[in-house]
């Protein structure tokens, strides 16, 4: 078994630099006026990619300051195979119905709407794939 520390440096570093994008871009979309469109509810894009920055500001911050130590042995590894084969098959099954049913009646639905309910659904079976094999296995 290997132990693997769930925050490194290297991660740490990269989750940094990632936020600084966001609310950098955020913050020249609002000072070009570029993107006033609402999104998700906020008023434009850049408050919206400021609002995300935050966000993971605070998760961030909360993994870095609650370190603890994770196995990841070969187990692990096979169910984390499988949920995401499973998670892949079903995203195919959805993407083809979904094809059928907006041939059958069209999708009125802002795209990124539902782009974003679509990423939400496919964590969610992540989880619950992950969840069950981890049960079973």
């Amino acid at each position: 078994m290997t132990s693997k520390k769930v925050v490194t440096k290297k991660g740490m570093i990269y989750r940094v630099v990632f936020i600084a994008v966001l609310m950098v871009s955020g913050l020249l979309l609002n000072f070009y006026n570029i993107g006033e469109n609402e999104l998700f509810g906020y008023s434009t894009v850049g408050n919206y990619l400021i609002y995300i920055g935050f966000v993971m500001i605070l998760v961030t911050s909360m993994m870095y300051f609650t370190k603890r130590e994770k196995i990841i042995d070969e187990r692990i590894e096979m169910i984390r195979y499988k949920a995401g084969t499973m998670t892949f098959m079903a995203f195919i099954f959805f993407a083809f119905a979904i094809i059928i049913l907006d041939g059958i009646q069209p999708i009125t639905m802002r795209y990124s709407l539902f782009i974003s309910y679509m990423v939400c659904a496919i964590l969610v079976f992540y989880v619950i794939a992950y969840k069950v094999l981890d049960r079973k296995y």
